[in-house]
């Protein structure tokens, strides 16, 4: 709660006017509900000391009063005091409550409002069941008492759906209203929940997923996945918040990731969040009233301290702020960031912990330079087709001279899928050789790992090739910490193709992304 209060605090100062509290997920309820006391007697604590051991060690709930119990929530009391501490500073709290998934935690001590009726079985809530909307309508009641907002969250987001699709009771519900499939049964479950809402003088909000199957009447949405959610809501007549992940997702590494605390599988620097431009005129007179404002998410899954989530929230944060409140012609991020370094700086006399931007490492310095060798502009044959989901710049891109840059994202890394990855460099004559090298990531929350070995051969003919190296990987498949890795052979030699064969590491579902083949 203190917490809580301080980054309000700081809120004020710098005009951010809404907090909003995801106060519900599969990893914890945390949030008082007088009627449904195990909520807070179970789902709020778990046998494990954090995210990662909960998500990867079964997902299990346990007793407030067992000895390996960690966790916690707010009393209704907590609740009240930080609404009143809020609106003293002008500050609206939003609260959201998770619907129908990320719902593991409630399943768990009220089984019956699955789709399996079992524990731990199903994360999403049956649509099928009444109960399921007993259930929600009386926690919200509870929560629309504690909270004066205009608008309630309900998540909405990635529910997984595949328990619906085998549930005799959700059948029936589909058969009764006439719906088409399971996206069309998500959408009667938030349109029910949003005419309950309104019957209370509320609106409802949820994340761009609520799109799926037909959006509520009078629903607003939060566009997390991009901006196409959001926008598209504006242009339906709907309210819309702008949160795009790539500006607004305060859980991604903001600096260099071999040094920084392990973060998200993604990249987000000050520059590139104050860079945004929720509302551009361009999207027309009709849509861009209907855009309210833009947020930024912080997500703690990797966020274990309140030391750490200050880190990731500040400065960032300033910021989306001045996103909100600025004209796009009136920002100049050169006199952005010396404010900001001042900011930081009072904020580190005052005892909170933000990102020490005036230290930070910035862009990766390999992708700085354009790089001219024996491969720049040579043709790639791509005896492995890369992913169409992380296609770079095409099939130009391992020898454009561009490295790329931390996030395997920057449309420099290039990626492949559940494979060996070969690749052959035609130098267009033979000429000598003294370097071949190739760099790789690893980002293990991103199911990025390094190839087990790339094997390096050159041939004349593209058909008889000398082997020179195969490099081994020396990185644990479970290092945390993204990190990257040239794989190289040095020495003399003379051809005309150069082959690369990188080695998958055998985990289901793995990736391997590389950016540049240099040849020297």
């Amino acid at each position: 709660k203190e917490f809580v209060e301080r980054q309000l605090d700081l809120m004020a100062r710098y005009k951010l006017n809404r907090f909003h509290w995801h106060l519900t997920d599969g990893a914890g309820w945390r949030i008082e509900i007088k009627k449904y006391p195990a909520l807070t007697d179970i789902a709020a604590w778990r046998p494990y000391p954090d995210w990662e051991g909960w998500n990867f060690g079964g997902k299990r709930c346990c007793h407030r009063d067992d000895p390996a119990a960690a966790g916690g929530y707010y009393t209704q009391d907590d609740i009240r005091e930080v609404v009143e501490y809020a609106r003293a500073l002008h500050i609206e709290v939003i609260p959201e409550i998770e619907m129908p998934g990320h719902s593991e935690e409630v399943l768990a001590v009220y089984p019956e409002l699955s789709c399996s009726g079992k524990p731990y079985t199903n994360s999403d809530f049956c649509i099928g069941n009444e109960q399921t909307f007993e259930f929600l309508e009386s926690v919200l009641s509870e929560v629309i008492g504690l909270f004066p907002s205009e608008y309630i969250h309900i998540g909405g987001d990635e529910a997984s759906k595949w328990g619906w699709r085998t549930c005799p009771e959700c059948a029936a519900r589909m058969r009764r209203e006439g719906l088409q499939d399971v996206d069309e049964l998500q959408s009667y479950l938030v349109h029910r929940i949003g005419t309950f809402l309104a019957a209370k003088g509320r609106r409802l909000l949820g994340w761009d997923e609520i799109l799926q199957g037909g959006l509520a009447p009078g629903a607003t949405v939060m566009s997390c996945r991009g901006t196409e959610g959001g926008i598209a809501a504006a242009r339906a007549g709907h309210r819309a918040v702008m949160a795009p992940s790539n500006y607004c997702y305060l859980d991604f590494c903001q600096d260099d990731p071999t040094r920084e605390p392990v973060a998200a599988a993604a990249f987000l620097t000050l520059a590139q969040a104050y860079s945004y431009d929720p509302a551009p005129d361009s999207l027309g007179a009709d849509v861009v009233p209907m855009i309210l404002g833009v947020q930024g998410n912080l997500w703690c899954e990797h966020v274990p301290t309140a030391e750490h989530a200050e880190h990731m929230i500040w400065p960032r944060l300033l910021a989306i702020a001045e996103v909100g409140w600025s004209a796009p012609e009136r920002k100049d991020y050169d006199d952005f960031h010396a404010r900001v370094l001042d900011a930081v700086a009072w904020m580190q006399q005052r005892g909170y912990h933000p990102f020490d931007q005036k230290n930070a490492v910035g862009p990766r310095p390999e992708s700085l330079d354009t790089l001219h060798c024996l491969s720049t502009g040579r043709q790639v044959v791509y005896r492995t087709p890369y992913s169409p989901k992380y296609p770079a710049a095409g099939d130009a891109s391992l020898t454009d001279g561009l490295c790329g840059g931390w996030n395997y994202g920057d449309r420099r890394w290039q990626g492949w899928l559940d494979t060996d990855v070969e690749l052959v460099v035609d130098l267009g004559e033979r000429q000598p050789v003294k370097r071949i090298a190739a760099c790789f990531m690893q980002g293990f929350y991103a199911d990025i790992w390094m190839p087990r070995a790339v094997e390096i051969s050159v041939s004349d003919d593209d058909r008889h090739y000398t082997p020179l190296a195969a490099v081994e990987n020396d990185i644990p498949f479970e290092y945390k910490q993204d990190c990257y890795r040239e794989f190289g052979w040095s020495g003399q030699t003379a051809a005309r193709y150069v082959r690369l064969k990188a080695l998958h590491n055998g985990h289901p579902g793995g990736w391997i992304f590389t950016d540049e083949i240099i040849v020297e």
